[in-house]
């Protein structure tokens, strides 16, 4: 899911990379079509359009991914675009349900839409992209923060149930990557601080034991080692991949 761009997309290369067919999903549009064209020259893909905030989309897509290929996925990665920045007092309801809608509800209609095929298989992978904001909460990040905590511990509680039935549930917690969305994230800081972006993204990196930010490769190789039979006894379990930013004992 989200795979026009960004982590996403990254994610599809890889897994394309390690020989799987990929279905890729996004908003329907130009961003879409394109990603489809270019990814087609790496192997099997296609699309799927969906737009996470829609109820019952995952279910549906879950449905059509059925039909066409006679059973639900093997693996499914479940990512989605961030909320607006803002703080706990600017949220809102408004804000506060749209997050849900986006992100936790679709979560856990995938969840309960992989249940029962995943389990009579007896095998199945559900991949996670979180963030690093689940372990450290990120300042101005209220609703991110929020749901992505809510969606790690429907993850970490579906982990518990699946695993007897050879089933897989994890998440990976991307800190400062590269990304489309890092970069809106800095210009956001930016004019808060009435500074510049560079000024923003040098403190940034300055806060990171890498002293960078990440790569959108480095990210997916994680993910598609954790979705490969290597990982094959990891699950109910968070990855961080965050240049060593966060600094808890348990993280």
């Amino acid at each position: 899911m989200g795979a026009s761009r960004g982590l996403g997309n990254a994610v599809a290369r890889r897994l394309l990379s390690q020989g799987l067919a990929v279905t890729i999903s996004a908003r329907p549009g130009e961003r879409l079509d394109a990603a489809l064209a270019e990814l087609s020259a790496l192997g099997e893909v296609d699309a799927l359009p969906l737009d996470l905030s829609e109820p019952l989309v995952v279910t549906k897509a879950l449905e059509e991914l059925t039909a066409r290929h006679g059973s639900v996925p093997d693996v499914v990665i479940f990512n989605g675009g961030g909320p607006p920045p803002g703080p706990v007092a600017k949220l809102g309801v408004e804000g506060l349900d749209g997050a849900y809608a986006s992100m936790l509800r679709p979560a856990y209609e995938l969840i309960a839409g992989i249940d029962a095929p995943m389990r009579e298989r007896g095998s199945g992978v559900v991949v996670f992209l979180t963030s690093s904001g689940v372990l450290e909460p990120i300042p101005n990040l209220v609703a991110s923060n929020a749901m992505r905590s809510a969606v790690t511990a429907l993850a970490k509680t579906a982990a518990a149930e699946l695993a007897g039935d050879g089933v897989r549930v994890l998440c990976v917690a991307p800190g400062r990557i590269a990304t489309d969305r890092v970069g809106e994230l800095d210009a956001a800081a930016a004019k808060r601080q009435n500074s510049t972006v560079d000024d923003v993204s040098a403190r940034s990196r300055a806060s990171i034991p890498a002293g960078r930010y990440g790569t959108p490769e480095e990210f997916s190789a994680v993910v598609g080692f954790l979705c490969s039979e290597d990982a094959s006894y990891v699950t109910g379990t968070t990855v961080l991949v965050d240049g060593g930013k966060i600094g808890g004992l348990l993280s």
